[in-house]
């Protein structure tokens, strides 16, 4: 494309963008469709450099994979341009595609690029042995469940100090309060539990966190911090409503991030 057509792109670009109302009359609509996907695109490309500069710069490629990290960033955009986080420099990830003998659970500082803590995390005792491979929103499955959360309140309870947790896709996971999904420390999810058997101890379907570090967690991601459970599951990556590029692109692009 030569300069004086890549200006003459540019130009009905910004014009699309901020007088939609114009008649079609007015633009070749050939050059403005042309346009509008060479900004896509563009944008595209610029969310690619972005996730992969975060990736790099909290070390996460020794922990979890590219991809994984990019789908919790697409649903983290979304819910902000949703307004339902109320924390947005915190996002936390759990990806259970790993065994659960390693460390899964990841506390992220988005804003600043730093991974704050990193650690191992047990999963429901029905999903499966030392990797989870089934998951529920059903009440009384004891499986884990996937997707999208957003952090509330904390209270002492049975576990002790404990973070409640809100699940945000409808026939996925919004069943967590009612289940009594949350946060909480546990004796089984320790080392010296690995060393014994293998693999770290399994809960009734919660994400609970060793005994020593569940408290510190849970001051940092409470009340309305980005929560993302990741698993090797197609059926949820195909109903997911909150895993939607296009809307997670627009917002990257209006937001300037």
């Amino acid at each position: 494309m030569t300069k004086p057509r890549k200006s003459l792109c540019f130009v009905l670009s910004v014009a699309f963008c901020l007088f939609p109302c114009v008649s079609s009359s007015s633009l070749n609509k050939k050059q403005a469709a042309a346009c509008y996907v060479e900004r896509e695109n563009f944008t595209a490309k610029k969310f690619d450099r972005y996730a992969r500069s975060l990736y790099k710069k909290m070390g996460l490629s020794e922990y979890t994979s590219l991809e994984t990290f990019k789908t919790c960033l697409i649903g983290y955009l979304n819910l902000k341009r949703n307004g339902n986080i109320k924390k947005d420099d915190r996002v936390v990830l759990i990806d259970y595609s790993l065994p659960s003998d390693r460390e899964r659970f990841f506390v992220m500082d988005i804003k600043k690029g730093r991974l704050l803590y990193k650690t191992l995390v047990a999963h429901g005792r029905n999903s499966g042995d030392r990797y989870a491979c089934g998951f529920s929103n059903r009440p009384g499955s004891y499986k884990s469940c996937l997707g999208f959360f957003i952090t509330g309140r904390t209270y002492k309870g049975k576990h002790g100090y404990s973070l409640l947790i809100k699940g945000v896709e409808p026939g996925i996971n919004d069943n967590a309060v009612k289940r009594r999904i949350v946060i909480h420390g546990a004796d089984y999810v320790s080392k010296q539990f690995i060393k014994r058997y293998g693999r770290a101890g399994r809960s009734l379907g919660c994400p609970a966190l060793p005994k020593n570090l569940a408290a510190p967690i849970i001051r940092t991601i409470k009340d309305g911090s980005c929560l993302f459970i990741f698993g090797r599951d197609r059926c949820y990556l195909q109903k997911s409503r909150i895993i939607n590029a296009k809307g997670a692109l627009q917002y990257f692009e209006k937001a300037g991030i």
